[in-house]
């Protein structure tokens, strides 16, 4: 069986188009929740491998809201949603009304929306996949966790090399807008944040074998 760094361009493409289908069904869930435009794409796909497990975010270095949830089914592997500081606080206000200025001084309450939040992206995200490919995936209760971005990052690295050698990392980023017309996701207005999906070399072999074969038979059709 092929490696992941023997993924060719095509099955780059293949992989950015169909995560391209889960996240843009998680943005318009999330939409609905906030009543707010919640834009997302797909900076590019990272391979990396239990010899080169260290992944940079631009957020590797800021105090972030983390949210972790396990991914079962064809998708072995983890979900990280996280928010750096700016962006963590605007979600709450725009979820809670609540204004604080330390994201340490999160409460339970606090905690159990950034909960939520996971749950209806990761959930839209592996709704809209599921559908595509004809398969069943599940997702755990999310951890909420405060910490260094890049903390949290290397935690989930390390956990997915004790599943597989080696691993693909996609990164996303979410950009939750400040009126229902939208912005463009710059940095500069709403909530932008990144989120990662990790899934071991089979995974990815078989989402590849599926997406062939729907390829196929839509054009016999």
């Amino acid at each position: 069986m092929p490696t992941l760094f023997e993924l060719n361009q095509n099955d780059n493409d293949q992989l950015r188009e169909l995560i391209n289908i889960g996240v843009s069904h998680a943005g318009d869930t999330l939409s609905i929740m906030m009543g707010k435009r919640v834009t997302v794409s797909i900076p590019h796909v990272s391979i990396k491998n239990a010899s080169n497990a260290t992944i940079e975010s631009g957020f590797s270095n800021e105090v972030t809201v983390s949210v972790l949830l396990r991914v079962y089914g064809l998708i072995d592997g983890y979900v990280l949603l996280f928010f750096p500081r700016k962006a963590a606080l605007h979600l709450l206000g725009v979820l809670s009304g609540k204004k604080i200025g330390d994201l340490r001084a999160l409460d339970d309450f606090d905690r159990s929306l950034f909960q939520e939040l996971g749950n209806v992206i990761t959930g839209g995200m592996l709704q809209g996949l599921s559908k595509f490919l004809h398969i069943e995936m599940m997702h755990s209760v999310p951890n909420v966790v405060v910490d260094m971005g890049g903390a949290m990052l290397g935690s989930v690295s390390a956990s997915m090399i004790q599943l597989h050698e080696e691993f693909l990392s996609l990164e996303v980023s979410v950009c939750v807008a400040p009126s229902p017309d939208g912005v463009v996701c710059d940095g500069t207005e709403g909530a932008v944040g990144q989120m990662y999906l990790f899934m071991g070399p089979s995974a990815v072999r078989k989402i590849l074998d599926i997406t062939n074969t729907i390829m196929h038979s839509s054009k016999a059709s």
